[in-house]
């Protein structure tokens, strides 16, 4: 998921379009598009990006020390550095990171399970048979409430 994001992210600041496909457009690519939509568009119909979506800066999620930056993965115009961090294990992590320091939000959720019916609601108006299967909803729901940045240790 998160190399999904950051691939929409980056194709969609450079003013590309950007086509996210899945068999039948109910499940999976319905998932990206909630992901994505909960992460850069106000919650408001119609859907449009965030004012400062242009001002996310790429170049911070590659760690330096990764080294060659040239090596392109597939035709994704995404560095194999890049890939290599988003698919690790703590990608996830990594990314939502980034997420809160480019849109400078408070360290909580971007999404709960009431913020993903609006969004699943919204996108719904442009695709109306986006229907994800429950098993999809609360994979979202973990990719969101479930980073360890979120759970403080609040014993004193």
């Amino acid at each position: 998921l998160p190399a999904g994001l950051f691939f929409l992210i980056h194709h969609l600041q450079q003013k590309r379009r950007v086509l996210v496909y899945g068999t039948k457009g109910r499940d999976r690519a319905v998932a990206i598009v909630l992901a994505f939509v909960v992460l850069v568009c106000p919650l408001t119909y119609p859907l449009r990006l965030r004012d400062d979506f242009v001002g996310f800066d790429m170049d911070k999620m590659v760690p330096e020390e990764q080294g060659e930056t040239d090596n392109r993965y597939f035709h994704s115009d995404l560095s194999l550095a890049l890939i290599d961090v988003l698919l690790k294990e703590d990608g996830r992590e990594i990314f939502l990171t980034w997420m809160h320091n480019s849109t400078s939000t408070l360290q909580e959720p971007f999404a709960d399970k009431e913020r993903l019916r609006i969004v699943l609601q919204l996108v719904t108006q442009y695709r109306e048979n986006a229907e994800p299967t429950r098993s999809t909803m609360q994979k979202l729901n973990r990719f969101f409430m479930s980073s360890s940045m979120y759970h403080h240790n609040k014993s004193l």
